[in-house]
């Protein structure tokens, strides 16, 4: 079954939620043999509360979704001390709420733990919510609107270079980007954005993709997640820096275009070859219209110059170009080249880009790309529009696509003195693949609509003075 790790830092700002919480610790304390001692109370609740927040998103987003939870001391304690964990968590209160939890029957263990004595492949023991807790939450009215990451979760995270967060001090470049980040997501917030596609369609394509993706792929219709952090890569400010967590980030990208912003339909604007355009205007040269054009022998062939991209961008990413193994589905007789007579003539093809081809000059241009993706949000954020980012695209309404544009084209100017193109798709908005049978007016599915169109009057309905 698929799996992600525990995550304490979601809170909820819903009355009925809220009060479903209290109640719930409250009877939990009740029935303990021992009382805890009173500083040892909020942590105990606090506990409590980030478990079921989770586990109850996780089946929000996949009810076969486990979440790993590591009981062990050192990992607690290690979690409460670091900037990327939450501070109330303490190993004798955590692990009373998990039991307490467990003994009530509102949380099972749905995979033990492992220990690899190869030291490996270890596995911490993994939890779901049980239908009971589930009927609980249900009764409260509660809906994965509620949820929300908590203001304090650290949104600049640094990562070494084996992709482990690494803990900092206090930072001048990430207390303001954490300051900009907060804008942000505070606009992201304020909009709802969902997929215009029924409930059987999203659990079919949890089928497709199972087993095929990473962690934070899978979890792809976690709507509970519509805020963005980034992430710098190799210890380092300049490397990296790209938004993630929404998840809009980690869908296939075929779903796109059936994201809704608000109900509404939305279109898809990217950046035309970002990284070869940012080399391009580095090197103070015109950007062409297609800047992998010049390396496609078939004109207009799609999959030759989606080989010409891969291994475009492959080279700006590898340490040396003799080092590169061949791209995934790299095909001879497309381009009529082995794979290493290609890889030369792409470099050859590019002498304005020779200096940084097996270099490793991907995260540093990474770094670039995530401040103009940055610079993008935040003049719609001031405008008070919704503008959701995937790395060197955005999805906004469709009737401002040409704002889009043009704001692309402005910031991308402003940072390196010359114009680049955009590229857009339109999405499929609201419309949904028709049914075979004809449907009978349903009055109830009307007056509580289901699905995408349930959560957006949810979202609508949280946002209404309480």
């Amino acid at each position: 079954m698929p799996s992600r790790p525990f995550e304490p830092q979601w809170t909820t700002d819903a009355p009925a939620l809220k009060a479903f919480l209290d109640t719930l610790c409250a009877d939990l304390t009740a029935a303990r043999a021992k009382p805890l001692k009173s500083d040892a109370q909020p942590r105990f609740e606090a506990s409590i509360k980030a478990i079921v927040l989770d586990l109850f998103r996780a089946y929000e987003s996949d009810p076969s979704l486990e979440v790993g939870i590591a009981g062990g001391s050192n990992r607690i304690t290690n979690a409460s001390k670091s900037r990327y964990g939450a501070s109330f968590l303490s190993y004798r209160t955590f692990n009373a709420a998990m039991e307490a939890l467990k003994d009530a029957g509102l949380i099972v263990m749905s995979t033990p733990h492992w220990d690899d004595p190869a030291k490996k492949n270890s596995r911490v023991a993994r939890y779901m919510a049980t239908p009971s807790l589930m009927a609980g939450i249900d009764r409260a009215g509660a809906s994965v609107v509620d949820l929300r990451r908590h203001p304090n979760a650290e949104g600049i995270r640094l990562k070494d270079s084996k992709k482990r967060l690494v803990e900092y001090g206090d930072d001048a470049f990430a207390n303001a980007a954490r300051d900009r980040l907060r804008i942000i997501n505070d606009m992201l917030e304020s909009h709802w954005a969902d997929v215009a596609l029924t409930d059987e369609q999203l659990a079919q394509e949890l089928k497709r993709i199972d087993g095929t993706r990473d962690d934070e792929a899978a979890q792809s219709f976690d709507f509970a997640a519509r805020t963005v952090y980034r992430v710098f890569n190799n210890d380092e400010w300049e490397q990296g820096g790209r938004f993630y967590g929404a998840w809009w980030v980690s869908i296939p990208s075929h779903l796109r275009r059936y994201i809704l912003i608000d109900g509404k339909k939305t279109v898809e604007v990217d950046y035309s070859g970002i990284h070869a355009a940012m080399l391009f205007a580095l090197a103070g040269r015109d950007i062409p219209a297609d800047p992998y054009a010049r390396c496609v022998t078939n004109e207009g062939n799609v999959a030759e110059r989606k080989l010409v991209k891969t291994t475009f961008n492959a080279l700006l990413n590898a340490d040396s170009i003799k080092g590169i193994d061949e791209i995934k589905k790299y095909d001879e007789t497309l381009t009529g080249r082995s794979w290493n007579d290609f890889k030369r003539f792409i470099v050859d093809s590019y002498p304005e880009c020779a200096d940084h081809f097996g270099t490793g000059a991907g995260l540093r241009l990474q770094r670039m790309d995530s401040d103009l993706a940055e610079a993008v949000m935040l003049r719609f954020a001031s405008m008070g529009y919704a503008c959701l980012p995937v790395h060197d695209s955005f999805i906004m309404h469709h009737d401002m696509r040409d704002v889009l544009e043009d704001t692309m084209k402005a910031v991308f100017k402003d940072m390196f003195g010359v114009e680049n193109k955009a590229e857009f798709d339109m999405g499929e908005g609201e419309n949904v693949e028709p049914s075979e049978h004809p449907i009978e007016p349903d009055i109830a599915r009307l007056l509580e609509p289901e699905g995408y169109e349930g959560r957006l009057q949810a979202f609508w309905a949280s946002r209404e003075p309480h």
